[in-house]
């Protein structure tokens, strides 16, 4: 199901206000058309906004070279689909709710050990608070401090007692001048509110995979199917697919190679990240999402890559099929996104005979969906054009066709 995805992001910023990073944050659209944080499920918002992120809209796009602050309940953190969320790029918000047990302390140190950063959300610096949270206070990168909460006359007194660990004091919720420099002057090196800027909403045509689609996919990842399975099953989820390249080059990955194929995007990632990275998309689905109807401009897709794949099999091309079916899903993806096929096709690391296929239908990947295109509109006298090529059969073209169509 196609529909419209939105994330908001607030500027951190240093003491001299220049930007050190964003937060991210879950907006919904309410039925008066505005975009609100309403939200009855803590994982779900993180994850969708996560999801949204990496899959959507891109970190370049949304963050830049700086850091992308996203909120963690206990679901979320305990969850092996954490791991999907690139170390590198993000600052993991505990969020003031959590209750630290045991497995939430071992859980942090075992993220920290790996790379991550973690910040606590909301801090008061009040006895409770303080008591729940001192245990995993070591293995911090900043304590953000809720203005809002605090008691300026007793809040110096919490600042030197909180001197012994490494990390950094950001102030929230800065709404004045007053504020921001009674924070700079007591030991806050970043600062976040209305006062330097209101969170600003960016949305992005999504591309929303059905929840039985994503269980599927998970489903051949437990079952240790082949990789060419595997990369079947994607090429019968294009919306998956394409986000999954979208996910590749979001510049959490820093890619040796252009992707060739479905199976070398796969073989790139590795089964393990891919399994994580299907599991974040999983906590991002709300259950009324599992009735939905697939899109048509999908099911196309799919068609476009079922018939790319058969063709260059039943005539024998010398085409890498992987990549002809792959082209097949690329040909609606500036309908899919609502973007022109040059802007996407920009945001993902291609090989050059897909790009010249789809952009100038050039080279035999561009001959090829032509031919599928033409199949698809019954232009006859244009596919007859592309047939009286000498690698074109009809009786070939026939066997394809009945094939990829399961008649």
């Amino acid at each position: 199901m196609s529909d419209n995805i939105y994330i908001a992001r607030q500027p951190i910023v240093d003491d001299e206000k220049k930007i050190y990073g964003y937060e991210l944050l879950f907006r919904s659209m309410e039925n008066d058309g505005l975009a609100q944080a309403n939200f009855n499920d803590g994982t779900i918002a993180s994850s969708r906004v996560a999801v949204n992120a990496l899959n959507h809209i891109g970190l370049n796009k949304l963050v830049g070279d700086e850091l992308a602050f996203i909120n963690i309940d206990s679901e979320l953190l305990l969850s092996s689909a954490v791991l999907s969320i690139p170390k590198e790029h993000f600052v993991l918000e505990l969020l003031e709710t959590i209750e630290v047990d045991d497995e939430i302390i071992e859980r942090v140190i075992e993220l920290k050990k790996l790379g991550y950063k973690f910040a606590l959300d909301d801090a008061s610096c009040k006895e409770t608070f303080m008591e729940n949270f001192k245990s995993i206070f070591p293995y911090l990168y900043i304590l953000k401090l809720d203005c809002t909460l605090i008691d300026k006359k007793t809040f110096a007194q919490r600042v030197e007692s909180v001197k012994e660990y490494e990390f950094k004091l950001l102030a929230e919720k800065v709404e004045t001048q007053e504020d921001f420099e009674y924070f700079k002057e007591i030991g806050c090196s970043y600062f976040q509110g209305y006062f330097f800027a209101k969170p600003s909403l960016l949305t992005q045509k999504a591309l929303d995979p059905m929840y039985n689609e994503v269980f599927r996919l998970i489903n051949y990842l437990d079952d240790e199917s082949s990789i060419e399975e595997i990369s079947m099953a994607f090429e019968s989820s294009p919306d998956i697919t394409i986000q999954l390249l979208k996910f590749m080059n979001s510049g959490s990955m820093a890619l040796k190679s252009n992707i060739r194929s479905i199976k070398h995007a796969i073989a790139l990632l590795g089964r393990a990240p891919l399994k994580r990275w299907l599991l974040l998309i999983s906590f991002s689905k709300s259950s009324v999402a599992v009735d939905g109807m697939r899109s048509p401009i999908i099911t196309m897709a799919q068609n476009r890559a079922k018939l790319m794949n058969e063709v260059v099999t039943k005539m024998n091309i010398d085409v890498n099929k992987d990549e002809a079916a792959l082209v097949g899903i690329l040909s609606l993806i500036d309908v899919i996104t609502g973007c022109t096929m040059e802007d996407v096709l920009k945001e993902l690391t291609l090989s050059s005979s897909i790009n010249e296929a789809l952009l100038e239908d050039e080279g035999d990947l561009g001959l090829l969906i032509k031919l599928v295109i033409c199949l698809e509109s019954l232009d006859c006298k244009q596919n007859n054009k592309i047939m009286n090529t000498p690698d074109f059969s009809f009786e070939h073209l026939n066997e394809a066709l009945i094939q990829s169509y399961n008649i």
